[in-house]
């Protein structure tokens, strides 16, 4: 599948989204990207371990909740998680990090079908975490070699008609 097409999967109508690695700091990608889905009215739930809100968002302490609720088709903390597709996850944690993530992913049951999307952003991989996305069957829904969603996002929004 081609970057170009993987960008437009990573978008849907009724798609949740997140933000790992989300950050309070404005000087900080984690802030700008998450700025970026608030400006675009798309439902971004901020996951950061150390924070309680971000640009008035509940911020969630990590991704399993998220995709428990998804399966569970339950609310989590304001978000309605009920009635989404799945999630797609911005990733703007250093490279370590965003490898535990992965695993935590692949430790809730059925994720293959509720994660519709990786975008990882310039910064947050390395060659163990493409691996690792391999290993647990998600690389074909990897957006990276550089792209950004500030960058190549709208273009995403348009091609999937949001």
């Amino acid at each position: 599948m081609s970057m170009k097409s993987k960008i437009r999967a990573f978008f849907g109508p009724t798609r949740q989204y997140a933000v790992a690695g989300a950050s309070n700091n404005p000087t900080k990608f984690g802030f700008k990207i998450l700025s970026w889905y608030v400006s675009h009215n798309l439902t971004a739930i901020p996951i950061n371990p150390r924070e309680q809100e971000i640009l008035g968002q509940n911020v969630i302490s990590n991704v399993t909740q998220i995709l428990e609720s998804i399966v569970a088709k339950s609310d989590l903390n304001g978000y309605k998680l009920s009635d989404v597709d799945g999630l797609s996850i911005s990733f703007l944690t250093p490279p370590h990090i965003t490898t535990t993530t992965l695993k935590q992913i692949a430790d809730v049951e059925g994720y293959e079908n509720i994660v519709k999307g990786l975008w990882f952003q310039p910064g947050s991989y390395d060659q163990e975490v493409l691996d690792t996305a391999e290993k647990i069957g998600l690389f074909s829904k990897v957006v990276y070699e550089d792209e950004c969603i500030l960058v190549r996002g709208e273009e995403g929004l348009h091609s999937a008609n949001l």
